[in-house]
């Protein structure tokens, strides 16, 4: 449960330093890769792909519930150390954005991805935490119930 809450807190606080650097610093795109990635600040009131731009507030509680319920739960089914770290950085990334719904109103994209005009939707350091546990947990977690 330690390595829960220590990677829970950890992502946390890369997301939100990650945020907080955004809003100061791009006010303007900054290209890193030509055609390819930039730096560019955006607000996204929904979820994945700025799906379901009303329910920012549902969403925001949602969130909290789950951060809530998932630990007792998880406690119950005693997962390994690497699947408690890999639900804490899980978790981490759902209060990052959990927050800035809460206190923004929206979530703080930046990370751009392109190849010519085709944009990937901006993302964030939460997102590459949610994203990247839900696809581990497809191979880590195999048939177990938890």
């Amino acid at each position: 449960m330690k390595l829960f809450f220590l990677s829970t807190f950890i992502t946390f606080i890369c997301d939100q330093l990650a945020k907080t650097w955004a809003l100061t610093a791009l006010v303007q795109p900054i290209t890193v890769i030509s055609g390819f990635f930039s730096l560019q600040l955006v607000f996204n009131r929904g979820s994945i792909w700025g799906i379901g731009t009303q329910w920012t507030h549902g969403l925001a509680w949602l969130g909290i519930a789950v951060v809530l319920f998932l630990p007792f739960y998880l406690k119950k089914y005693a997962p390994s150390k690497f699947q408690w770290i890999m639900l804490g950085i899980l978790c981490g990334g759902i209060l990052g954005n959990t927050l800035d719904r809460f206190l923004r109103g929206h979530v703080v994209d930046f990370l751009d991805f392109y190849v010519k005009n085709l944009h990937w939707p901006c993302f964030n350091i939460a997102d590459i935490a949610i994203t990247s546990t839900c696809i581990l947990s497809i191979f880590c977690f195999n048939n177990k119930r938890i």
